[in-house]
């Protein structure tokens, strides 16, 4: 692209060339004006030289001009904007503390014991005061739609009659996907059944098979464990297995001792012979090598899969589930908000993973 300078010299050299043109033309004319055209074009080619000169001086001017208001420009640019990073740097660093402010959690004892140390890391961060009880899904709901806590922990989805009770009591509930879990089959270490059908714990917990040799194992009466109604575990797995995702209407047989928790049923599997129970995974590294695990198959002709991170992640494992909080939108503090953005971090997903869970970020 041609500059405004170089457009100038061949102006000025256009014009030198048509005055010597022109006095070439003369001195042919008259024959006697040479001397005269040369001082002519002489003048010319000076003024046009000055003309040149001077603007080149004054474009010169303009340009310093321009790069020194340019350079000020850039140099307030800078400031403004290090400044401004400088002050989103202190409000990020800032540090937030809930001294004195109060969160009560209750619900499912699946997740009690990692929302126990949710709680801990939590409060040894930022402070506060987060009290956490358990008595089941159910109950944890229930205290939600009461106004009793701020957060419910549940190991099962919210019931559609449950939503209705909130809405009538004025609460809008909301959902946070928390941790997969895998609901884990255990039995005493005197049964050795390497691996059961849906269809067959089904069948166990119906009370059709009250002998260990209906599924392969020895002659001996099958002690069945299970979950009180409270129980979200004892919920998912009435309708993942004992109805057979729902498919029929069947229910718990009068054979199934019904525990409260988790740590219930582990007891009771290792203290006793011929026992059967279900049980979070979180709950295994508690149970060890006292109990046996049963793989499971969703039918006859599939794959027999334990439960591990990553059949449970994938939900390739039969028995896998979603677990929760709920909290009334109405009644939603800025620490239960810092408390949920916490249990999703990076750092509370980890806590969860080193619980016996699987992180879902």
């Amino acid at each position: 692209m041609m500059t405004k300078r170089n457009k100038l010299w061949l102006i000025s050299l256009a014009a030198i060339v048509c005055v010597s043109i022109v006095a070439s033309l003369l001195s042919g004319c008259t024959g006697g004006t040479t001397a005269a055209s040369e001082t002519t074009v002489a003048e010319t080619t000076a003024a046009a030289t000055t003309i040149a000169e001077e603007t080149t001086a004054a474009e010169t001017t303009v340009v310093e001009e321009t790069t020194a208001a340019e350079t000020t420009v850039v140099e307030e640019t800078t400031a403004a904007e290090t400044t401004v990073v400088e002050e989103t740097t202190a409000e990020t660093t800032q540090e937030i503390n809930f001294d004195g402010k109060k969160l009560i959690l209750s619900g499912s004892t699946t997740l009690l014991e990692v929302a126990q140390l949710w709680s801990e890391a939590f409060m040894e961060k930022y402070s506060g005061e987060i009290t956490v009880n358990g008595g089941g899904s159910g109950v944890g709901i229930a205290d939600l739609i009461n106004g009793t806590n701020d957060i419910a922990n549940s190991s099962r989805q919210i019931k559609s009659s449950e939503l209705d009770k909130a809405k009538t009591a004025g609460k809008d509930i909301k959902e946070y996907l928390v941790l997969y879990d895998g609901i884990c089959i255990v039995t005493s270490k005197n049964i050795n059944i390497p691996e059961l059908t849906l269809d067959q714990l089904a069948n166990i917990y119906i009370g059709n098979y009250k002998n260990w040799k209906d599924v392969g194992g020895p002659d001996a009466p099958i002690v069945v464990l299970g979950r009180d109604s409270n129980s979200g575990t004892g919920e998912f797995f009435l309708q993942k297995v004992v109805q057979l995702n729902q498919t029929n209407k069947n229910d718990y047989g009068d054979n199934v001792l019904r525990l409260q928790s988790n740590a219930d049923v582990t007891n009771q599997v290792i203290t006793n012979n011929n026992a059967i129970g279900y049980i979070g995974m979180g709950y295994l590294k508690e149970a060890g090598d006292k109990v046996n695990v049963v793989k499971v198959k969703f039918a006859k002709d599939t794959p027999a899969i334990g439960p591990t991170k990553q059949t449970v992640g994938d939900k390739t494992y039969p028995i896998s589930r979603d677990t929760y909080n709920y909290v009334n939108t109405k009644k939603f503090s800025e620490i239960a908000k810092a408390y949920i953005a916490f249990i999703l971090s990076p750092e509370g997903q980890a806590i969860g993973e080193k619980a016996g869970f699987v992180k879902v970020k």
